[in-house]
C-alpha cells in the first residue's frame, strides 16, 4: 500500500497508509495536536500508526508557517516517544521509525532557518564544505519544487542558476566529499525536469474544452450528464481511496461544496476500480481485500468511504478504458482541474497543500462571479 505524503518524505518504510490523515490547513502548535495521546494508543499498532500519521502531517503543515512552533511540536513528541515502552511487537517496530522521522523534521526545521544568500556567501569563501553544499541543494530544491508546479519557467531559471553556482565552486580532486556533494545536489535539482515539463503540458491545457464524461458508476449523489455541466463552474478532482494527500484535501472539498453547491457549481471526484482494498467504516482503516473486489463491492466501498469522511460532492468511478486521465494530463493525484461556465479549462493543480487550495478557491469565486 502507498504511504501518505508525509511518511514518504520522511522515508518511514513500514508505516502503512491510513485513511485518517491530518488536515492540510496550518494550525497553531498548541491546538494542532496532543502528543500525550501516544500513550492511549501505544498497544494498538494500527492506532499508533494513525497517531504518527496525523502528528507528522501536522508538524509538516505547521513548519510551512512557523519553524519555532514546529520545533516545539517535535520536542514535545520526542519527549513522549522516549517515555513510550510498548509491549506490542508491531508497536515496538514503529518507535524507531518515528524517531528517524523526528531527525528528518529537525533537519527540515534547521534548513528553513537558513538563507540561500548566506549559504552562497559561505561557499564562495570556502567551497570545500560538503554539509553546506548539501544544504544549498536542499534549500534551492525547496524553492524550485514550489515553483515547478505553478511557474515552470521561473522554476527552470532557478534550477539552472543553482546548477551554475554549484559548477562554479572552486574544488579539486582532493575535495572528494565536497565533489560528491555537488554531484548529488545537481542530480537532486535535475529531478525537477519532469515536473517542470509536466506543468508546462498542464498549462497548455488552459482554454481547451472539457471532455465528455466517462463514468461506469456514480456514488454519493445522483448521476450527472454532460448537459448538467453546461453553464456551470466545474471542479474535477482525480483521487483514490489509498491516496493520503487526496484525503488531506477533503476539508477543502467539503468546504467548497458547502459554500458553492447551491450556485452554478459542480464538483466531481473521479476515481477508478482498484479491486484490492477493503474498508472498515467504523475505524476508517483501509486494508487489503482477501479476494478481488467486484465492481459492486467497490462501489459500496467508495460510498462507505464518502460517508465516513462526510464528503458532500458526487463521486464517479471511471471504466477501465476511460481516457479522461490522459486528456486532463493526470500524472499524479490529487489532481484538480477547474473549468469555467463556457466549458473551458482554466486551471490545473496537482498535490495537496494550502497554496493549491487557496489558488483553486480564488478561481472558483472569480468564475462564479463572471
Amino acid at each position: 500500500m502507498r504511504l501518505p505524503q508525509f511518511f514518504c518524505a520522511a522515508m518511514l518504510s513500514g508505516l502503512i497508509a491510513t485513511s485518517a490523515v491530518a488536515d492540510d490547513k496550518p494550525k497553531s502548535a498548541k491546538a494542532a495536536v496532543d502528543v500525550t495521546k501516544i500513550h492511549d494508543v501505544l498497544e494498538d499498532d494500527k492506532a499508533l500508526n494513525t497517531f504518527f500519521g496525523k502528528t507528522f502531517g501536522t508538524i509538516r503543515n505547521v513548519l510551512a508557517k512557523d519553524a519555532d512552533a514546529a520545533e516545539k511540536l517535535v520536542d514535545a513528541l520526542e519527549a513522549e516517544i522516549k517515555k513510550a515502552k510498548p509491549k506490542n511487537a508491531k508497536s515496538v517496530e514503529l518507535i524507531p521509525k518515528a524517531t528517524r522521522a523526528l531527525t528528518f523534521y529537525r533537519d527540515r526545521i534547521a534548513l528553513s532557518r537558513v538563507k540561500i544568500e548566506d549559504l552562497q556567501a559561505s561557499l564562495k569563501k570556502d567551497s570545500n564544505q560538503p554539509k553546506l553544499i548539501q544544504q544549498y541543494g536542499q534549500k534551492t530544491g525547496q524553492d524550485i519544487s514550489g515553483l515547478a508546479r505553478t511557474n515552470p519557467d521561473k522554476a527552470e531559471t532557478g534550477q539552472k542558476a543553482a546548477i551554475k553556482f554549484l559548477d562554479g565552486l572552486a574544488l579539486d580532486e582532493s575535495a572528494a566529499a565536497a565533489l560528491k556533494a555537488v554531484t548529488a545536489a545537481k542530480a537532486s535539482l535535475k529531478r525537477y525536469d519532469r515536473t517542470i515539463a509536466s506543468t508546462r503540458k498542464l498549462l497548455a491545457l488552459n482554454g481547451k474544452s472539457l471532455a465528455p464524461l466517462q463514468v461506469d458508476a456514480w456514488a454519493n449523489g445522483s448521476p450527472l450528464t454532460d448537459d448538467d455541466l453546461k453553464g456551470k463552474v466545474v471542479v474535477l478532482d482525480f483521487w483514490a481511496v489509498w491516496c493520503g494527500p487526496c484525503i488531506a484535501t477533503f476539508p477543502h472539498l467539503i468546504d467548497w461544496q458547502t459554500k458553492y453547491g447551491k450556485k452554478d457549481f459542480l464538483m466531481i471526484g473521479l476515481t477508478r476500480y482498484y479491486k484490492r482494498y477493503s474498508f472498515n467504516d467504523q475505524t476508517g482503516q483501509l486494508g487489503r481485500a482477501q479476494t478481488p473486489q467486484t465492481p459492486e463491492e467497490e462501489q459500496d466501498l467508495v460510498q462507505q468511504f464518502a460517508d465516513y469522511h462526510k464528503l458532500k460532492h458526487r463521486l464517479a468511478i471511471q471504466p477501465a478504458d476511460s481516457t479522461l486521465s490522459k486528456y486532463y494530463g493526470v500524472s499524479g493525484i490529487p489532481h484538480v482541474t477547474v473549468i469555467d461556465k463556457t466549458g473551458k479549462i482554466r486551471m490545473t493543480r496537482v498535490g495537496s497543500g494550502p497554496a493549491n487550495a487557496k489558488a483553486i478557491e480564488e478561481l472558483i469565486e472569480k468564475l462564479l462571479a463572471e
